[in-house]
């Protein structure tokens, strides 16, 4: 009887383990998971809304390099004796970043490499572009509210003297919008951007490698025309 109960429990037991073990995989949505020249890596869509890359990816902290940047773009702007003005900030959200289309929908992005990462930062003065490079001071010559969903800032700095951008929400609930940057050297360009405290209305797609860096995933090029249209 003994060894029939003892038998019986770990049967038990075994088949808890298992069943939950695989509800707990299937909480986490893959999109790849291999090991690519002897490193791991894994692009999934992150559920859980307090993990650490939702803390990591909203972060406008400096790093270890970045004040020798920001420094620079600030000496830059010294130098050519333009001075900082302090403005009505209209924009609905100080600070954006960047999002993607995959599979036709919306989602925030954790790169593997964040060389390529970009993020913005408005206050009073300057408009601060986050690259692979740093932060990058720019002075605001003007902002104008056009509109409840539409804004247009020109800057100038060290990497663009004329640069206007206009953004245009064409989600309000979400926090999304199109940014699009005109500019005498470089012309036109357009990117997708979320309203930082809004990164949870989206899904989230994580691309952790460990050790080495290795390939970010593919997005898919976004209509823009469509979407301003539909705003």
């Amino acid at each position: 009887m003994k060894n029939s109960f003892y038998i019986l429990t770990l049967f038990i037991l075994t088949t808890f383990q298992y069943v939950f073990g695989q509800q707990s995989k299937q909480d986490t949505i893959f999109i790849r998971k291999d090991s690519l020249k002897g490193v791991s890596q894994s692009i999934f869509i992150e559920t859980n809304k307090n993990s650490k890359f939702y803390k990591n990816i909203t972060s406008f902290k400096f790093g270890m390099f970045d004040k020798e940047s920001y420094d620079e773009s600030l000496d830059y702007l010294k130098k050519n004796k333009i001075k900082l003005k302090k403005q009505k900030t209209f924009l609905l959200s100080k600070k954006w970043i960047a999002l993607k289309l995959y599979s036709e929908q919306f989602y925030a992005y954790y790169p593997c490499d964040f060389y390529s990462y970009y993020q913005v930062s408005v206050n009073d003065t300057t408009y601060i572009d986050w690259t692979g490079e740093g932060p990058i001071a720019n002075k605001i010559l003007s902002q104008k509210k056009l509109n409840d969903t539409t804004f247009k800032i020109k800057v100038t700095g060290i990497l663009e003297q004329d640069r206007t951008i206009t953004i245009n929400i064409i989600d309000k609930p979400r926090g999304i919008a199109v940014f699009t940057e005109e500019t005498a050297q470089n012309g036109k360009k357009q990117f997708l951007m979320i309203m930082a405290d809004q990164i949870k209305t989206v899904p989230f797609i994580v691309n952790n490698c460990e050790t080495s860096k290795q390939s970010e995933l593919k997005f898919e090029e976004p209509n823009f025309d469509k979407l301003l249209k539909h705003k």
